[in-house]
């Protein structure tokens, strides 16, 4: 009963408002048709990168601590990706590709970000920027070759990833913190309106896109899949903060970022290459729906 009372607070206060606009997003697209690469398109080129710009000109965070979430983020990855792809076992490699990218590649923009920032202000959401910035590179490189089971050329994953605008806007927030480069105000306050358009878009976005997830199909390798997601993600981090000496606000961002359910991006990945998307978009939509329950437990244990 304790542990009930003290989790219901933690949830209504930040998992809630989530999955609330998220929930708004999903009931829209049942009634109504909407455009969802036209809003992702927005979101992509204009929202995010000023909410990345933002977060990361205004920061006060040492360096050190960006570059070792950065670190962290990319390990904590690339790990799950290997152990999803061990896992896997025998099947075949179109299914082992599929269990990598969703244990490898978790939702750290529409739900890590929000999350981030409701649970941990706005230091928190600064360094879980950090860590969105650097997942989201490694998803457009090794995200494309593990979904095309490495037949995909090297140079063009590359020079996919690197005309995102994220990872500009990244440089150019650190680079201007870093020389104690002050804005105008008027292309700040700009900046700063579509900083704010971004999260509720982001989520909206995601409830749109798992109107299309076939929730009705069985998987084999769900639960698994699930598991190693929602629980080995944050185990993984956390185990890696305690051999590096991570502790304070730079462990719970790590930790929670990790314990994000399977990015979006990966029914993008899944259905361009054919790697099981019926899977990957059902291991979407669960792993967003249970993470509910799992990141609520999460924040109580690391608040």
């Amino acid at each position: 009963m304790f542990l009930f009372q003290t989790l219901l607070p933690l949830f209504g206060q930040t998992i809630l408002p989530v999955f609330l606009v998220v929930a708004g997003g999903f009931v829209l697209a049942r009634r109504i048709a909407v455009d969802t690469r036209s809003i992702g398109r927005v979101v992509f080129y204009l929202f995010t990168p000023s909410l990345v710009f933002r977060s990361l000109y205004s920061v006060e965070v040492g360096y050190a601590v960006l570059g070792r979430v950065a670190l962290l983020a990319g390990v904590t990855s690339v790990l799950m990706g290997l152990m999803g792809w061990l896992l896997a076992g025998k099947l075949d490699r179109r299914r082992r590709a599929a269990l990598a990218l969703t244990a490898g590649m978790s939702n750290n923009g529409n739900m890590g970000l929000p999350i981030s920032l409701f649970a941990l202000g706005e230091s928190g959401l600064a360094l879980a920027t950090v860590y969105y910035v650097a997942s989201s590179f490694l998803g457009n490189t090794l995200g494309v070759l593990v979904a095309s089971s490495g037949n995909a050329p090297w140079r063009q994953a590359l020079g996919r990833s690197l005309k995102a605008p994220v990872l500009y806007s990244a440089l150019l927030g650190l680079a201007l913190n870093l020389g104690q480069i002050q804005l105008p105000v008027g292309l700040f306050r700009a900046i700063d309106l579509m900083a704010n358009a971004a999260i509720g878009a982001m989520l909206v976005l995601l409830g749109v896109l798992l109107t299309t997830a076939p929730i009705g199909e069985r998987q084999a390798l769900l639960t698994r899949g699930v598991l190693l997601r929602l629980l080995g993600g944050p185990l993984a981090a956390l185990l890696l903060c305690l051999l590096l000496g991570i502790g304070g606000l730079e462990r719970n961002v790590i930790v929670l970022q990790a314990a994000m359910p399977t990015a979006v991006m990966t029914t993008v990945l899944a259905t361009e290459y054919d790697t099981a998307p019926r899977f990957v978009a059902t291991m979407v939509f669960f792993t967003t729906l249970i993470s509910m329950a799992t990141l609520s437990v999460i924040l109580w244990l690391i608040l």
